[in-house]
């Protein structure tokens, strides 16, 4: 059964804690709790009636991106990312929510090893429904190629030495032809996927109709999106446009080893949830959207080195791999 936001939140050791520290309050008349483009200190968890995020595109207008029920939350790229909102998130009249602060969320993670690998699971699941509702829509309006940020950076980033090696003697080399269908949109997908080298496109049926919604390139991870569902069935095609060289891990290990070591699962859902949300932000950017955002961000100069070392680690397994 596919998840719904409320078996992913409502189900949480995170919301139990949520519920047990956060700021219950409702609101009477059409609220905005967080605003495109400025910072926000909170997390907001939707209980009752509706909230709607909307966003700018360049040329000033706003689009509704979605309309949000109970079980849903929203502040949470933010806290991944460490950058500006990309959307201005409405409490609607008669909506409740409970409010937490980053800083008391983070505080009790680093005490909380369990609590950590609950948020980052739940932060990680409701980003993946984000972005199947994404893909349903976001083709109306025309791209532009947006320089992809290498996602392994953002993934091996948040890992460290001993788990990429665990995931180097755990997983298998997989060579993959030209014109190759890696992954077969609402079939069962039993590993999951890190490119070493080559690429794919990436393409989910809407009305019908076979529709590319973005590419996998060397660094990035497949089959994320089915592992954090409670069914293992992809929600996108995945075909080789060249060949490819990857690393194939079996999910039933993973979880194994994500019950065995809570800080190994801390790790890896995290990982998972900054991925997803980049995902997401540049999703939005190549249509044009969050342009608020976008136009006020900065470089931030302390992501440099865990870039760098997080592409040591990346090239230390292509070697590994590529060996055998």
């Amino acid at each position: 059964m596919a998840p719904t936001p409320e078996s992913i939140l409502f189900d949480s050791l995170f919301f139990r804690w949520a519920s047990a520290n956060g700021d219950t309050f409702s609101v009477e008349s059409e609220q905005n709790l967080i605003e495109e483009g400025v910072p926000t200190p909170n997390i907001y968890l939707l209980l009752e009636n509706v909230g709607e995020v909307r966003t700018a595109q360049e040329n000033g207008e706003l689009v509704t991106l979605a309309e949000i029920g109970p079980g849903q939350f929203v502040g949470e790229m933010s806290l991944l990312e460490d950058r500006l909102p990309v959307a201005t998130v409405v409490a609607m009249p008669g909506s409740r929510w409970i409010r937490v602060s980053y800083s008391l969320l983070q505080e009790a993670m680093r005490s909380d090893k369990a609590l950590a690998a609950s948020a980052y699971q739940v932060f990680a699941g409701k980003l993946a429904l984000q972005l199947n509702r994404q893909n349903a829509f976001i083709h109306r309006w025309p791209g532009v190629e947006v320089e992809p940020l290498r996602k392994v950076l953002l993934v091996f980033g948040e890992w460290n030495e001993l788990d990429v090696a665990w995931l180097a003697s755990t997983g298998d080399r997989l060579d993959v032809e030209p014109g190759q269908t890696l992954i077969q949109e609402g079939e069962p997908v039993e590993q999951l996927f890190v490119v070493l080298d080559g690429e794919a496109d990436v393409v989910v049926s809407i009305e019908g109709n076979p529709t590319s919604v973005g590419n996998s390139r060397r660094g990035e991870m497949l089959g994320e999106m089915s592992f954090l569902g409670e069914d293992s069935n992809a929600t996108a095609s995945v075909k080789a446009t060249e060949a490819m060289l990857l690393l194939a891990i079996s999910k039933e290990r993973i979880r194994q080893q994500l019950e065995a070591d809570l800080a190994f699962a801390e790790r890896f859902y995290r990982s998972l949830a900054v991925l997803l949300s980049h995902r997401s932000r540049d999703q939005l950017i190549s249509r044009g959207m969050a342009a608020q955002a976008t136009a006020l961000e900065e470089l931030d100069l302390s992501t440099l080195s865990n870039v760098s070392t997080a592409g040591r680690r990346f090239e230390w397994l292509c070697e590994e791999v590529a060996q055998r």
